[in-house]
């Protein structure tokens, strides 16, 4: 079972989406309200960063499907068998509907369908990350 630290912890989000106009709009909105962010389209990239920089990450936001290929679900496996990289938490969105005999091996921290509502991912963010930059809605 994936042992992750309980409540809020200092450092970046690992933003892993493959949709530009997606990606670019999360980070700004979660910026907005404090959080630091690293934006990678790919599954590669976002494994390169965060095996870089374990430590520097309390939360991954992961699209399952990037692109054409479920490479969420290899990011996520691979995540979970280095007990460093698994002690990231990870909430993962996704468009497609996906069973939860299919969730369980992925073990994620947060579940979130396409389209959902900024407030419900900046809820779910807020259980694993403190909001520390000087965003604009931070204070609120």
């Amino acid at each position: 079972m994936v042992q992750v630290m309980s409540g809020p912890r200092r450092g970046e989000i690992l933003l892993i989406e493959d949709r530009d106009e997606v990606r670019q709009g999360l980070a700004q909105l979660l910026e907005l309200h404090g959080f630091m962010v690293t934006e990678v389209a790919d599954a590669d990239h976002g494994m390169r960063e965060l095996t870089a920089q374990p430590h520097a990450f309390a939360l991954v936001v992961l699209d399952l499907l990037l692109g054409d290929s479920m490479a969420g679900v290899e990011f996520r496996l691979r995540q979970l068998i280095d007990p460093l990289l698994a002690m990231v938490p990870t909430i993962v969105i996704t468009a497609s509907d996906v069973s939860a005999e299919d969730r369980a091996p992925l073990h994620a921290e947060g579940w979130l369908e396409k389209p959902f509502r900024f407030d419900t991912l900046l809820e779910l963010v807020k259980r694993y990350v403190i909001a520390e930059g000087a965003g604009l809605l931070a204070a609120e």
